[in-house]
C-alpha cells in the first residue's frame, strides 16, 4: 500500500516503537552477545526505516519486517564467520577485511567530503547534531546514547536517520553565507518603561545578538538560517538565541523558527514617518506657538514662577508642553507600562535602522521624571541637521538625582535655617550649576519654571477648554493615526497588540522638529543654550 507523506513519520515511530525490542531480542539469541546484538538491531532497524521512508508498506507487515531481520542477520553472520576465517588463517595486519555487504551509515560517513559534512554538522539542531556526533564520531552505541539522552532506544534509531538524511540533502546543496557573516548591521534601540533586571540593555550590547534579531525580524528563521546569514556554528547560534528569547527579545513560532519579538524600523518606514511627521510640524508649529501665549499668562495668573529665564523662553517651554500634552492625550495612559516582563519590569523597546534622512533639522529635546517626588526637568538645545530625537541624562541639562531633594525643600520653602550640612553643600552645588540662584535678601529659588500645589493640573484643565487646543488635539491624533498605519505596514502580526507603543515612540521625534522650526523661524529668539522646567 502506498503511504501519504504525512503519515509516514507517524507510521515509522509506531513500527519502531513495537518492533525495536523484539529485535533486540531476536538478535541477542542469535548472538549471543549484548554489545553485537545491539549493533545487529541497530542495522535491522535503520534498514527497516530506510524502506518506510519511502512510502511503500507490504500488507503483512509483520511478515516482512521479520524477513529484512533474517536477511540483515545473514548477512551480518557471513560476515562474522569469514572475518573468523580470515583471523585463523593470517595474522590481521596482513590484509584489511572488506565488507561487500550494503550498510547506508558506514557509506554515509565513508565516501563523503568530510569537510562538507563538518560544515552541516555545524548547522544542524542539536536534536539531531548530538545524535550524529555520539554514534559516527565517538562510537556510541544506540544504547548508551539512549540512556545518556533519556529517550528509548527506538526513538534514537528513528532521529539517527533522520539526521543521517538531512545532513545528505544539505550536503548536496551550494550553501553561502549571509551578508551578516561579514557586515554586521548597526541598530539604534529606544526603550521605555522600568528596567530593574538591567534588560534589554544587557541583551544588546554586541554585535551577535543584534544581528540576530535583525535577521529574524519580520523573517521567522530556523537556527540553520540564522546560522548561514551570520556565519555562526548551530551550537553557539542555539545559546545566543535562547539568550534573547529569555530576555523577551526573541521568540519561537511555528515550525521550530525564531522570530524578534519587538519592530525594527526600517529606513524606508522610518522616512515615511519623518515626511508625515515633518508636515505635521510645519502645518502647526505658528498655532502651537500662539497657543503658548494664553497658557503662559494662565500659568502667570496662577502664581507659577520663571527663575531667571526670559519671557520668550518661558514660551518655548510651554510650545513644548502643549505638544507633550496633546501628544500624551492621544494615547492611553498606560502606554508605556503595557509590557509586563517576567524578569521584572514592564518596558518597550523599538529599533531603529540605521540610514533614515529628516527632512527638517532636527534638535534636541531632554525629559528627565523623577516621580517619586513630583519633580520633571525639560530642555532644549539645537543641534547639527543629522541630529535625531533621543533620551539622554546630561549633567548640564538635569541636576544630579541625589539633588532633587534639595531642590524640592527650596520649592517648599524651607528656611535656610532648617537646612542640614549636606542639603547647605547641595544647594551650592546647585547654585555653581546655575539650577539655583539667591536672592539679594539672601533666599535661594529654583532657576526655573516652578509650579506648586495643583497649579499644574488647573492649567491643562484651562488649556484643554480652549478650542484651538482642541482643534490642534484632533489634528494631532490623526497624524498619530497615520503612524500607525505606516507602522502596521513594516510590522508583523505577532505585534498588532503593540502599534499603538511603536507609534509613541516614532512621534517623540516631532517635539523635537517643533523645536526646531520655532528656532529657525525666529518665533524663539532667545540665545540659550538650554532652559529648564521644574514642577512640584
Amino acid at each position: 500500500m502506498t503511504v501519504k507523506a504525512g503519515e509516514k513519520d507517524s507510521l515509522i515511530y509506531a513500527v519502531i516503537q513495537d518492533y525495536s525490542e523484539k529485535i533486540f531480542y531476536f538478535c541477542l539469541k542469535k548472538s549471543g552477545n549484548v554489545y553485537e546484538a545491539e549493533d545487529l538491531a541497530s542495522d535491522i532497524t535503520l534498514n527497516i526505516i530506510a524502506s518506510l521512508d519511502k512510502g511503500i508498506i507490504p500488507e503483512k507487515l509483520s511478515a516482512w519486517i521479520w524477513r529484512i531481520a533474517r536477511n540483515r542477520y545473514s548477512v551480518w553472520a557471513d560476515k562474522k564467520h569469514k572475518q573468523a576465517v580470515a583471523e585463523e588463517r593470517k595474522d590481521i595486519s596482513d590484509f584489511e577485511i572488506k565488507d561487500n555487504a550494503y550498510n547506508p551509515e558506514e557509506e554515509f560517513v565513508n565516501s563523503e567530503n568530510l569537510s562538507l559534512l563538518r560544515r552541516e554538522l555545524a548547522m544542524a539542531s542539536s536534536d539531531y547534531r548530538n545524535i550524529l556526533v555520539a554514534y559516527y564520531f565517538q562510537g556510541e552505541k544506540i544504547s548508551d546514547i539512549a540512556r545518556s539522552l533519556n529517550i528509548p532506544a527506538g526513538t534514537v534509531m528513528s532521529k539517527l536517520y533522520r539526521a543521517r538524511k538531512i545532513l545528505k540533502e544539505g550536503m548536496e546543496m551550494a550553501r553561502e553565507f549571509g551578508t551578516r557573516s561579514y557586515k554586521p548591521e548597526s541598530i539604534s534601540f529606544c526603550v521605555s518603561g522600568n528596567q530593574p533586571s538591567g534588560l534589554p540593555w544587557s541583551a544588546i550590547k554586541r554585535k551577535i545578538p543584534v544581528n540576530i534579531l535583525c535577521q529574524a525580524h519580520n523573517n521567522p528563521s530556523t537556527l540553520q538560517d540564522l546560522s548561514l546569514e551570520l556565519g555562526i556554528a548551530a551550537p553557539y547560534m542555539e545559546e545566543e538565541a535562547e539568550l534573547l528569547v529569555k530576555a523577551e527579545l526573541l521568540k519561537k513560532v511555528e515550525n521550530n523558527k525564531y522570530l524578534t519579538n519587538f519592530f525594527i524600523v526600517p529606513v524606508e518606514c522610518q522616512n515615511r514617518l519623518n515626511e508625515v511627521i515633518c508636515t505635521f510640524a510645519e502645518q502647526h508649529a505658528a498655532a502651537i506657538w500662539q497657543l503658548a501665549e494664553p497658557a503662559l499668562k494662565k500659568a502667570d495668573e496662577l502664581g507659577a514662577t520663571f527663575g531667571n529665564y526670559s519671557i520668550n523662553d518661558v514660551q518655548m517651554y510651554f510650545t513644548l508642553y502643549l505638544e507633550q500634552l496633546m501628544e500624551a492625550s492621544s494615547f492611553a495612559s498606560n502606554i508605556f507600562s503595557h509590557f509586563k516582563r517576567s524578569s521584572g519590569g514592564d518596558w518597550g523597546i523599538i529599533g531603529f535602522e540605521e540610514g533614515a534622512v529628516c527632512r527638517l533639522p532636527s534638535s534636541f529635546f531632554n525629559n528627565n521624571g523623577n516621580g517619586w517626588i513630583g519633580t520633571s526637568w525639560k530642555g532644549y538645545q539645537a543641534q547639527t541637521q543629522d541630529a535625531v530625537f533621543s533620551k539622554r541624562r546630561y549633567k548640564k541639562d538635569v541636576p544630579d538625582y541625589y539633588l532633587n531633594a534639595t531642590l524640592n525643600a527650596i520649592v517648599k520653602d524651607v528656611p535656610l535655617t532648617q537646612f542640614s550640612e549636606a542639603e547647605k553643600e547641595n544647594l551650592q552645588k546647585l547654585t555653581n550649576e546655575g539650577f539655583c540662584a539667591v536672592q539679594c535678601s539672601g533666599r535661594p529659588y529654583v532657576n526655573a519654571i516652578v509650579f506648586k500645589d495643583k497649579m499644574e493640573v488647573q492649567l491643562k484643565e484651562y488649556l484643554c477648554s480652549l478650542a484651538g487646543y482642541k482643534s490642534l488635539s484632533k489634528d494631532m491624533r490623526n497624524c498619530i493615526d497615520t503612524t500607525k498605519e505606516i507602522v502596521a505596514e513594516y510590522s508583523n502580526k505577532y505585534l498588532k497588540e503593540d502599534f499603538e507603543f511603536y507609534a509613541a515612540m516614532s512621534i517623540v521625534e516631532l517635539r523635537s522638529v517643533f523645536a526646531r522650526l520655532w528656532k529657525d523661524s525666529g518665533m524663539y529668539s532667545g540665545d540659550s543654550a538650554q532652559f529648564c522646567a521644574f514642577f512640584c
